[in-house]
């Protein structure tokens, strides 16, 4: 069962600016996905919320439209639109159908180029955040999850720092435009094509986004923040009076997904925590009984990718849960994986990834994530390679190099005690 990688490679072209433009043609629907991946996450910021707000208010008022009047036109055309700001790279995608490309065309010019941030759209986000924000500090899940980056990385680091309340009075209009000047110019895009095109769209897109006129600096994206991580093996409980669950995330720093070890890492990972029957899911969910899943995966951060575990448990078992996660964790670490257990692995992680892959969209939408790690489809070729390869004892040693419980950062929300909203605990931040 092997997946057909050159269907993740598009075809690259460069508008006359040097944007890339890569596309992926597919004749058989009549529909057009039109992505702008910008180096602007919340890691170029300089102030809390600022990437954030900066990507979702993109249309929100523009130097031709209101907010309303833009919303009105997408909507005449069948067309929308959907906004993705993340730690390391922001995006902002267009979909319509074929036949209406030169119409929403330049509504996407006049969002991506043209927004102005009016300061009653910045309130009015800034009103529907604070909500959710005051909703999320009641959410075991959240609560653990802005903790665990806040205990991980430092609050003064950038993929650590969390929203606090004064955070949502501090941001103004003027800093979205100082962003969005600074980090939304020709030299940090790139632009993802997909769908039943023609090469007068290519043309027409390289007029509306292949001029001079919107250059500025180029961001970083070789180097991380030059502030050290905290000390490994860190552990924060946030008790929640009355919760009647628990979450539990347990992680810690891994190798970048460059490094000739990751996928062997991702086996082990894979083993551990990464499918429906995987070891943590029978032990804790099948056999315990305290929780309905259980699962350990990669988040892949530029500047420094994190491995986790997550799960929300029954309000008395997170205790009896990190004891037996690291039970696991050792037994992987003393016996190797039984051969019919590999081959059960092998089969669900390639069965996962074809269904992720499954359409020209899907194929698409992973292009953020080769640009964001500087490789193509050859990250998941090496892989496939190891992970068909791999023996037994292979998965075994990794575990024992790359399993350290003495580095994990263990976090749990909801445990028992009354409800506490300690700075960098129950903040969060919108959009990463």
């Amino acid at each position: 069962m092997r997946f057909d990688y050159d269907k993740l490679r598009p075809r690259v072209r460069r508008l006359a600016n040097g944007i890339p433009l890569y596309v992926f043609p597919d004749s058989r629907i009549d529909l057009v996905r039109l992505e702008f991946i910008f180096e602007a996450g919340s890691f170029y910021q300089s102030k809390i919320m600022q990437a954030g707000a900066s990507c979702y208010l993109l249309g929100a008022g523009t130097e031709r439209y209101a907010s309303r009047e833009f919303s009105e036109k997408l909507d005449y055309y069948g067309a929308y639109i959907e906004r993705y700001p993340d730690r390391d790279q922001s995006s902002i995608v267009f979909s319509c159908m074929s036949r209406y490309f030169d119409q929403v065309l330049p509504l996407c010019e006049e969002a991506v180029r043209h927004s102005i941030y009016p300061e009653e759209e910045l309130e009015t986000y800034l009103r529907k955040e604070h909500r959710r924000f005051l909703v999320n500090a009641r959410k075991v899940s959240e609560v653990s999850r802005r903790a665990f980056y806040s205990t991980m990385f430092g609050l003064e680091h950038p993929y650590g720092a969390v929203v606090q309340e004064p955070d949502f009075k501090a941001l103004e209009p003027g800093d979205l435009r100082r962003f969005y000047k600074q980090q939304y110019v020709a030299e940090n895009c790139s632009i993802v094509l997909a769908g039943n095109f023609t090469e007068a769209h290519c043309k027409a897109l390289d007029d509306a986004f292949g001029g001079k006129d919107w250059s500025g600096a180029r961001a970083d994206t070789e180097h991380g923040p030059q502030v050290p991580l905290p000390p490994a093996g860190k552990r924060v409980d946030i008790p929640m009076e009355g919760s009647l669950q628990a979450s539990v995330r347990i992680g810690m720093p891994v190798c970048s997904l460059k490094s000739e070890d990751f996928p062997y890492f991702k086996v082990v990972d894979y083993v551990l925590g990464g499918y429906f029957g995987s070891r943590l899911m029978r032990n804790i969910r099948e056999e315990k009984g305290y929780t309905y899943g259980i699962s350990s995966y990669v988040i892949p951060l530029r500047f420094q990718p994190v491995w986790m575990i997550s799960s929300e448990v029954r309000a008395d078992s997170a205790e009896q849960v990190i004891a037996e996660i690291g039970k696991e964790i050792d037994k992987l670490k003393r016996k190797e994986v039984p051969e019919d257990e590999l081959d059960l692995v092998r089969h669900a992680y390639m069965g996962d990834f074809m269904r992720e892959l499954d359409g020209t969209f899907e194929i698409a939408e992973r292009m953020k994530f080769f640009i964001s790690i500087g490789q193509g489809p050859e990250f998941y070729e090496r892989n496939e390679a190891v992970l068909f390869s791999i023996t037994p004892g292979q998965i075994k040693e990794a575990a024992r190099k790359f399993l350290d419980k003495d580095r994990f950062c263990t976090v749990t929300a909801g445990a028992g005690g009354s409800f506490q909203c300690a700075a960098g605990q129950a903040g969060t931040q919108p959009g990463a």
